[in-house]
């Protein structure tokens, strides 16, 4: 079996604003082969330039666009192919765009390796340890407290047990917002988990007065309250503060986690499966976060092919903890699979089908395909 053609598509909402969330547009990687298997990946980052990245034609021998050092090659060489980007793009690459390309057409691989094999990726990971997974709601902060109020009654009532509010109005004064934290916490009771994600960094002072305030209140963890850059104020803040500290959704590769572990200090840590360098690289994450004792809970905003693969890899864990479920109403998250993952019960099933189990529901491709220049 060898590489025909990977196809790239750009998916957008009509209206995009700066200050809106990560899941207005995506890419998805779809990789053909001579023996008529398609695989399906995803990155999320800024569509038009991971596009450039794959489609770029031959520079020199570390400058190369993904497409063209793969066709012809065997897809189910999976590692191997991991490497060959890696280090065919390393004059340009290493970290940041270029590895969140890697990420989407690595996860094609697996899905092809799979359907090849008829078998799920997770079979192919080692096997499942568990059917379903434990998933937290996760969406944006309301501007006030009732609105607050409102959304966390409506994630329990549809079922949810964890959920996570971040970004809006988070980190503009973070004595307000350990109060509403308290209401929140006061309206649910003892039950749900909450977790809080800054979004933005805040001044290492106000991070380690939140690590203690917001302990008061049951916080499960505080998502990315410092630069992912400022290791030595995580090494600080993880060493002080009584509320678990989490960040990783902008790292890339085993090499930035183990700076996140060993300099940072991070007991929880969050790769992105469509940013940090795909499937094959998370699992290489997780065995160094295992050897270290640190939980891994992915970062997971994006559309259903991320959820799948997410799955698929939290699924082959030792002890799987959440599955980040973005419970906004985004029709690139809810209708873009012919069969949409639900969660229910606060539970997402791992999927079974061969490869990552999932199927692009076309007429969705076509109601948000963009064409640069287009608009």
């Amino acid at each position: 079996m060898k590489i025909t053609d990977i196809q790239t598509t750009i998916l957008r909402l009509p209206e995009v604003h700066p200050n809106g969330d990560g899941l207005q547009d995506t890419l998805i990687v779809e990789v053909h082969t001579d023996a008529g298997i398609t695989g399906l990946g995803e990155a999320h980052t800024v569509p038009l330039v991971l596009k450039a990245v794959i489609d770029a034609p031959v520079s020199q021998l570390t400058g190369q666009g993904l497409r063209q050092m793969l066709i012809g090659e065997d897809p189910t060489r999976v590692t191997a192919l991991w490497e060959k980007m890696y280090h065919h793009s390393c004059t340009y690459g290493r970290r940041g765009v270029v590895v969140h390309a890697i990420s989407a057409i690595d996860m094609a691989l697996w899905d092809i390796l799979g359907k090849s094999c008829e078998q799920p990726v997770h079979a192919l990971l080692g096997g499942a340890t568990t059917e379903r997974l434990r998933c937290y709601a996760s969406d944006l902060t309301p501007k006030d407290v009732p609105a607050i109020l409102d959304l966390a009654q409506r994630h329990r009532d549809a079922g949810f047990t964890a959920m996570k509010f971040g970004w809006g109005k988070l980190g503009n004064d973070v004595r307000s917002d350990v109060k509403w934290v308290a209401a929140v916490r006061e309206a649910l009771g003892d039950g749900p988990d909450i977790m809080i994600d800054m979004g933005t960094p805040v001044p290492l002072e106000d991070a380690l007065w939140l690590g203690d305030a917001l302990a008061e209140h049951g916080v499960a963890f505080l998502e990315e309250p410092l630069s992912p850059d400022d290791l030595d104020g995580f090494a600080r803040l993880t060493d002080r503060s009584r509320t678990p500290i989490a960040t990783g959704e902008k790292e890339t590769t085993r090499h930035g986690f183990r700076d996140l572990m060993e300099r940072g200090g991070l007991r929880i840590i969050q790769p992105d499966v469509a940013r940090c360098g795909g499937i094959t690289e998370t699992m290489r994450i997780a065995a160094l976060a295992e050897a270290r004792g640190v939980e891994v809970i992915p970062h997971c905003w994006a559309s259903d092919i991320l959820v799948a693969a997410t799955a698929h890899c939290l699924a082959s864990f030792k002890r799987p903890h959440y599955l980040e479920f973005n419970a906004t109403d985004n029709p690139l998250k809810t209708d873009l699979l012919v069969a949409p993952i639900r969660q229910v019960d606060g539970h997402v099933q791992v999927p079974t089908g061969p490869g990552l189990g999932i199927e692009l529901d076309r007429d969705t491709v076509e109601r948000f395909r963009w064409t640069p220049g287009g608009d």
